[in-house]
């Protein structure tokens, strides 16, 4: 029996580690990657002194497995600490989340916003919000909305907000009670309701470092090679280097529609569908900047228009070890898609004039190192398609024993611990 394995992100890994674990030698497996390492979106790089991730990341799960693995793993351990995240809002910083902190906002801002949601909290319930924009102004009222969560929701997911569906906000958007976010308006406090309140990172390296002992550990069971065309009549998946591998059991964690480009015997009715899908990209901007502009903050959130980020990183400050790097390094994350182009030209002038702008950095002169990486398939966008869509392709993989998994692998909206969760469930039922 062959197992083969497309994409050494997370879900690849968790598939590979338990078909592994369970000692099966009837049961060949083959992993796909056709990068240099393996982490996929978890992997890091340096620039100028200062380490960096494909995007913000820290660590933080409510899968005990995925807790122990990695605990276990990690070889230098993991560094935990209070997640310090802020807001730039209206010219000035209040912590995250924004709806439970109004306070130093200026005070029309409080008031509208306070007003918008004591109005909100007597509306009687109705049907459930048909997408974003109404979920936000439902569940904060309308001066919360207009303020910060919608335009920051603009720029973050790059799609007009009334073609997000709001099915996943529970667990991505903190929604304080009223008594909170009255609370909040009175008074700077602590608010730590939210699950990624505490947070882990490597205590050495990048955010690379939880995954690469999984990667080390398959030995040649790797391949730095890529899926070029899957031939499911056949069950034969062919790579950019000319390798043939039959397989039983494909694992795909690639994004669906370069699956489905791939995939030679695909009608056109999936490749149809698959058209439906919506996603964001990211330009990540990284720059090595002089420490004097260190500062202890671990994210800031921007939803001001003339800002071209919506989140700033602040890796160095994730460890002491990286606290000690010779640069502070900062990273933007600059959403876009046909809905929302922007410009790689000149974007790195722009990200630093806001730095400017916003008092995190002293003038551009210091920069001592810059990088712009595209990111193309950053955050699957949930429209009214997506779970047909990602139905019929589960349906059509599963009759040649093809299985879908990870973020974009199954368009869905979560974090590298649940697709690792979730690789190894699939590996142990291979397994058995």
């Amino acid at each position: 029996m062959r197992t083969v394995i497309v994409g050494a992100g997370p879900a690849g890994l968790g598939v590979a580690h338990a078909l592994g674990a369970a000692r099966t030698p009837a049961r060949d497996c083959v992993l796909l990657e056709r990068e240099a390492e393996p982490a996929g979106l978890c992997r890091s790089f340096t620039v100028g002194g200062a380490t960096f991730d494909y995007g913000g990341h820290a660590f933080f799960t409510k899968h005990p497995e995925v807790d122990e693995l990695l605990g276990r793993l990690a070889p230098h351990g993991l560094y935990r600490q209070p997640r310090n995240a802020w807001v730039h809002s209206h010219g000035t910083y209040v912590p995250y989340p924004f709806q439970s902190n109004l306070f130093g906002l200026p005070v029309d801002v409080v008031a509208d916003c306070l007003l918008g949601a004591t109005r909100q909290a007597a509306v009687p319930a109705g049907a459930p919000p048909a997408h974003l924009a109404e979920w936000v102004t439902a569940s904060f009222g309308e001066g919360i909305a207009r303020h910060f969560l919608t335009p920051y929701n603009s720029k973050l997911w790059a799609h007009p907000l009334d073609m997000v569906t709001p099915h996943w906000t529970g667990e991505r958007i903190v929604q304080p009670d009223l008594d909170d976010i009255v609370r909040g308006a009175l008074s700077r406090r602590e608010y730590r309701k939210y699950p990624n309140a505490q947070v882990r990172y490597p205590a050495r390296g990048g955010f690379s470092e939880l995954y690469r002992p999984l990667g080390e550990a398959l030995g040649d069971r790797i391949r730095h090679d890529e899926l070029d065309r899957l031939d499911l009549a056949r069950r034969t998946a062919h790579t950019r280097s000319g390798a043939t591998l039959e397989f039983d059991t494909l694992v795909a964690t690639l994004p669906l529609p370069d699956l489905v480009a791939r995939t030679a015997d695909a009608s056109d009715e999936i490749r149809d569908l698959v058209g439906l899908l919506r996603y964001n990209s990211l330009h990540l901007v990284s720059l090595a900047v002089d420490p004097a502009n260190a500062t202890d903050k671990h994210r800031v959130y921007a939803a001001d228009p003339e800002i071209p980020f919506h989140k700033l990183v602040l890796n160095n400050n994730s460890s002491p070890a990286l606290s000690a790097a010779p640069a502070f390094g900062i990273q933007a994350e600059v959403s876009f898609s046909p809905y929302k182009p922007v410009a790689r030209e000149g974007l790195v002038d722009r990200v630093v004039g806001a730095l400017v702008a916003m008092g995190l950095l002293r003038t551009p002169g210091d920069v001592r190192a810059a990088d712009v990486r595209e990111i193309p398939y950053a955050y699957p966008v949930a429209t009214a398609d997506t779970a047909r869509v990602v139905t019929a392709l589960r349906e059509f993989y599963g009759r040649h024993g093809v299985l879908l998994a990870g973020r974009f692998g199954e368009w869905a909206y979560i974090n590298s611990d649940s697709a690792l969760q979730r690789g190894l469930d699939i590996g142990k039922e291979l397994a058995r």
